[in-house]
């Protein structure tokens, strides 16, 4: 046997042990208290040994000293113990019950105790999955005063699952507890908690409606996609938002729902909101169609700058061919306007997100198309900018040229960029075409010294 097995023996034999815990908890010295506790609950696992009756009423008081008395630390490293306590009354659950439970439960129900002990007895309780235990909660659920100690309850009931959804279901039928029993029952991943969910979608709370259809719109269930259809049409914004949310998670209803057509028109909803969330939704379905719907309005007169941002945005998510070309359009429309500037410089970042090879490719082509165009909104600082990072980003050798070329741009910000870009496509072969270009006799005064300065920064 270790030393440190031999000397905790000792201290069990003559009780020096409940000697130290409680001398250190008269003197409120409640961190010495719960360091005693674990090297005790550690030494009876060593020795496979486990403490009578008498020894554990005495071993709960101390834990539930802590939990009144000690600071958050104490209280919080004290509430990771108490399964260990439970586990040496395995062999006698009326010790648990008794000894353990009961007293917790008291202090739970205590309303004139601390809100923030009641608070670590909830955490702790959830812990224990008895009947007696989950009554408690929920009692405290319909009562608690403070929202931080009726949501510690509601953590500790979902993780009681398919037990809990009876008596959660129950307290639906009362308005001052139906939102926090959703949003309870939302935690709890068991398909019985679909029917009392799906009872309150009409409730006369948008923030219940909401909650409830945020739980349960996932679920592959024959009633769902027509609920989820219905609630864009909720004169809610919250419950709108959530169900184009959801829908926008849904492709398996694709074959069955036209959800293109239905999504489509939140794009211009009153609530900017919701019209970002479709903007979404349909960049996750990810058909042609989809981005047909998004290029629409986005090229239309009718959305704010702010919208169509999220609109070219979800074209990039895409990745698709048709989505990419749709981009390409957007950004040779808005290259013409000087006051577009912020939407290009976005499209030009949407194109940059293509993953395969061919249509990064593709994007390349594009940019430098672009870059060359002398359009007014091309030739500003960002968009220069920003075509060089994106160009960096695709791997494609052909921008190395372009790419030298702004590297010879007098406004030092585009300068860096490029020659950021270059050294990202290929160090060796960057530096030998910058090296190319100032050796050509076709360039003004001011381009090669703009070139030199570019080697020089390299």
């Amino acid at each position: 046997m270790s030393s440190y097995l031999r000397f905790s023996s000792a201290l069990r034999q003559n009780d020096t042990f409940f000697q130290q815990a409680e001398s250190a908890a008269i003197a409120a010295d409640w961190a010495t208290v719960v360091q005693l506790l674990q090297h005790y609950l550690e030494y009876l696992d060593a020795i496979g040994d486990r403490p009578d009756a008498s020894e554990i009423g005495r071993l709960s008081h101390l834990a539930i000293a802590v939990l009144c008395e000690g600071d958050f630390q104490d209280r919080w490293d004290m509430a990771k113990l108490f399964p260990r306590l439970e586990a040496l009354t395995a062999a006698n659950p009326g010790h648990s019950q008794r000894l353990l439970l009961d007293p917790l439960i008291a202090l739970l129900q205590d309303e004139e105790e601390d809100p923030d002990t009641r608070w670590f007895a909830a955490r702790v309780l959830g812990e224990f999955r008895q009947p007696a235990v989950l009554q408690a909660l929920i009692d405290l659920l319909k009562t608690a005063p403070a929202e931080d100690l009726r949501q510690m309850a509601a953590t500790a009931i979902a993780g009681f699952g398919k037990m809990a959804i009876a008596p959660l279901s129950q307290l639906l039928q009362a308005p001052h507890t139906r939102l926090l029993a959703v949003q309870t029952l939302a935690q709890i991943r068991e398909p019985g908690v679909v029917q009392p969910l799906m009872q309150v979608l009409r409730d006369p709370d948008a923030q219940v409606r909401a909650a409830a259809l945020s739980a349960i719109g996932h679920v592959r269930n024959c009633q769902i996609p027509e609920l989820l259809i219905s609630a864009l049409g909720d004169s809610s914004t919250a419950v709108r938002q959530v169900a184009v949310a959801e829908l926008g998670f849904r492709t398996d209803l694709l074959p069955d729902y036209d959800l293109v057509s239905l999504i489509h028109p939140l794009l211009l909803d009153a609530d900017p909101n919701v019209a970002q969330q479709a903007a979404i939704a349909l960049g996750r379905l990810g058909t042609d169609a989809a981005a047909s719907a998004l290029y629409r309005v986005a090229h239309s007169s009718y959305p704010a700058n702010s919208l169509r941002v999220h609109l070219v945005q979800a074209l990039g998510w895409m990745g698709t061919p048709t989505a990419l070309q749709y981009l390409h359009q957007l950004a040779r429309q808005w290259s013409q306007d000087l006051g577009a500037v912020a939407l290009l410089q976005a499209t030009v970042q949407a194109m940059g997100h293509a993953e395969a090879l061919e249509l990064r490719w593709q994007v390349a082509r594009h940019l430098v198309n672009l870059l060359h165009s002398d359009l007014p909104a091309v030739q500003t600082v960002a968009i220069k900018q920003a075509i060089a990072l994106q160009l960096g980003n695709l791997g494609d050798l052909d921008a190395l040229d372009p790419l030298a070329q702004l590297a010879a741009d007098p406004d030092l910000g585009v300068k860096l960029h490029a020659i950021a870009a270059l050294k990202r496509l290929s160090p060796d072969q960057g530096r030998q075409r910058l090296e190319a270009l100032s050796r050509s006799s076709q360039l003004s005064e001011q381009t090669q010294q703009e070139v030199a300065i570019a080697l020089a920064e390299w």
